[in-house]
């Protein structure tokens, strides 16, 4: 299954991110609490090094949307998005409303999280998003490394 991934700037401190595979899409939103950006690009490069799982969290005042991906073979992904409505209330992920779910090629995922940033930056650059995104700068560097880690699962497949 191919993924697709729509992350914008929707205001100060806001922002919006669509997530599509096949005929299943969600919607959800993150505030500038997290580097919801930022960890999506890390969890995008953990996911082309070998990973077993790994989540994160979209933080939205007050609740938050949670991310867990898992390895279920050596290139394919379970992707997860669950909805929690306490903003670090720690709840298991199993206590969560399924809001997204399907099974993607981890170097699909990875080139669609790129280039998900690599649009949010040809969008704002790095002064506009530091002006939107307030307390982080944009994250420049885990692009980079998600690139290379891209570069590098391409050239060994």
């Amino acid at each position: 299954m191919s993924i697709n991934v729509n992350f914008t700037l929707d205001g100060v401190g806001m922002a919006r991110c669509s997530v599509t595979s096949e005929n299943v899409h969600c919607e959800i939103t993150a505030s500038d609490l997290s580097d919801a950006l930022g960890d999506l690009l890390l969890a995008a490069t953990a996911a082309l090094s070998g990973f077993h799982s790994i989540s994160f969290g979209f933080d939205e005042e007050p609740g938050e949307y949670r991310w867990i991906i898992e390895t279920t073979s050596a290139q394919r992904l379970k992707v997860q998005i669950r909805e929690f409505p306490q903003l670090w209330g720690l709840r298991p992920n199993s206590e969560g409303k399924v809001l997204f779910q399907a099974e993607v090629d981890s170097l699909e995922f990875g080139r669609a999280v790129q280039a998900a940033a690599t649009n949010v930056l040809a969008t704002h650059g790095v002064g506009g998003y530091a002006k939107l995104w307030m307390l982080c700068p944009f994250p420049s560097e885990h692009l980079r490394v998600l690139t290379n880690s891209i570069d590098r699962a391409v050239h060994a497949a």
